[in-house]
């Protein structure tokens, strides 16, 4: 019998295993039974896995001695809470009953395709699941799943809470997953078993996330348009969040090894990169917002805690990657270069524990949380008449007016470059990395300007690198000026390098690109 609720809403946190006795402990205390089942489930997928491409997951799973077949398809997912359909009724035993299957379950699987699905992955985990009164009345149920998905001979573990709504509000969901985000470590995890299955039967690792093209429709408003930018932000912060909480490889690879080295493997340096870089958009687009659409100072300052707790890593990520392989093979004495480099890399490495320390510190599963329930809520709502009617309207309107005032700001460096100190240089960087972030925000709003405006994001680009080199040449003479004894002469040889890169670097680049980007009309004056 098909379910009486086809659209399923659950928020999924990921539990770090060590946890997992604790959080037992936590709900052994509620007035609830907890029911335990071991449950075996079979995915199902065309042989190119056309219907996972499709957003469709199709399984049938084992619980004691029932069988469930199960369609889902893709829907909403935002900061662990997903909206999807779902359909649900009991067979006769491990084979897909397509005859059982509604109507409208089979739209999403065309004939053409049923005859092609085999099983392609499973999944095996024991459900510990409690029924729940939450916030306003709302029954939820809560399930905790260890085990591990499975796909020929590889393996990959499950760890991981879910909390489905039965009636009630979403808020009802934030509220519980709040409470044990703080207590447990817990982290939002959008990524479904099916998907996580999938990606494990491709062999396809998990990676660094970039940010990707906004898609802003026609037609929206500010806030919807703000909503919209900081769940991008906020999704790419989180799926790269876990690879920043992983610890490097031990022992760390050594930093320029002389000209021949073996590259460092950027995996693992490429996660705390692309995390800071969603939190600098995401800073950006607050600012950006900032008379209409104002962020809570507890969120805020979460922010920032976040922020500062990246940085160092990065900084030596940077010098200890890329900025000292540059120069290792222009010194003469390798070995001690390599002593040297040893004994920078054995430093970032303690910088990373900090990083991490500082991160579980500032709760970044409780502050993804408590952003999405920000945004789920339009906190930003609660402002003055002025920012209502300011909020309302149409967002193409006040992104050209928002790009116009960061062009000025851009252009007027532009034109004194030749006379800016280094600080006024700094800042033009700045200024120059927020309209670039601004204009990718709002690049769907102009699309009968492509070219155009892939010509003045590159020049901005090219602008920000060039001028962003004196400043890692900067920062790395900081960061050498603080290094341990052991790195013996190389120190002085590289802070000499750097000092003759920070006086020129990028300043004859800076200029031809600033000289170029004077000379473009700004594409969204038509």
């Amino acid at each position: 019998m098909t379910t009486p609720h086809p659209q399923e809403i659950e928020l999924k946190l990921a539990l770090p295993p060590g946890q997992a006795d604790a959080f037992l402990k936590r709900m052994a205390r509620r007035r609830s039974t907890p029911v335990q089942m071991d449950l075996a489930t079979r995915y199902f997928d065309t042989p190119d896995f056309a219907l996972s491409a499709a957003g469709v997951a199709l399984r049938v799973r084992r619980a004691g001695r029932r069988w469930l077949q199960t369609l889902k398809t893709e829907g909403e997912r935002q900061g662990g809470l997903s909206r999807r359909i779902e359909f649900e009724m009991s067979v006769a035993g491990g084979a897909l009953d397509w005859a059982r299957f509604p109507a409208e379950a089979l739209v999403h699987v065309p004939a053409a395709l049923r005859e092609q699905v085999g099983p392609v992955f499973e999944t095996r985990f024991r459900r510990t699941a409690w029924l729940l009164k939450g916030r306003g009345g709302a029954q939820i149920e809560v399930a905790l799943d260890i085990g591990e998905v499975m796909a020929g001979e590889s393996r990959q573990p499950i760890c991981e809470i879910e909390l489905e709504l039965k009636a009630g509000q979403p808020d009802a969901l934030f509220a519980l997953a709040l409470e044990w985000a703080g207590a447990f470590d817990c982290l939002p995890f959008d990524v479904s078993k099916a998907e996580r299955g999938v990606r494990l039967a491709h062999g396809v690792a998990d990676a660094p996330v970039k940010a990707v093209p906004l898609v802003l429709e026609d037609g929206v408003s500010v806030e919807e348009g703000f909503a919209a930018i900081v769940q991008a932000c906020l999704t790419q912060f989180q799926a790269n969040l876990p690879g920043v909480l992983s610890p490097l490889p031990n022992p760390p690879p050594g930093a320029g090894e002389g000209a021949n080295a073996e590259p460092k493997p950027i995996d693992d340096i490429e996660y705390v990169h692309q995390a800071r870089v969603a939190l600098r958009r995401l800073r950006a687009a607050l600012r950006l917002f900032r008379r209409v659409c104002v962020l809570p100072d507890d969120l805020m300052g979460g922010l920032r805690t976040l922020v500062a707790a990246l940085g160092p890593a990065r900084d030596w990520d940077v010098l200890c990657s890329e900025t000292l392989p540059a120069m290792a093979p222009h010194y003469a004495d390798q070995s001690g270069w390599r002593d040297g480099a040893a004994a920078l890399d054995a430093q970032r490495a303690a910088i990373r524990m900090a990083m991490r320390s500082a991160l579980m510190q500032g709760q970044p599963g409780a502050w993804l949380l408590a952003m999405q329930r920000w945004l789920q809520q339009h906190g930003w709502r609660t402002a003055t008449q002025e920012q209502r009617i300011a909020q309302m309207s149409p967002l193409d309107a006040w992104a050209r007016r928002a790009l116009k005032k960061g062009h000025r700001h851009v252009v007027r460096g532009a034109r004194s470059f030749a006379e800016l100190q280094p600080a006024e240089r700094h800042a033009l960087r700045i200024a120059i990395k927020r309209q670039r972030y601004a204009a990718e925000f709002f690049q769907t709003l102009f699309p009968g300007h492509g070219r155009r405006q892939a010509r003045y994001l590159a020049l901005l680009r090219d602008a920000q690198d060039s001028l962003g080199r004196a400043n890692d040449a900067h920062i790395a003479k900081g960061l050498l000026e603080t290094a341990p004894a052991e790195t013996g002469p190389m120190r002085e040889f590289a802070l000499g390098w750097l000092a003759a890169q920070e006086a020129g670097a990028g300043n004859g680049d800076s200029a031809a690109h600033l000289h170029d980007f004077l000379a473009l009309k700004p594409y969204w004056q038509g």
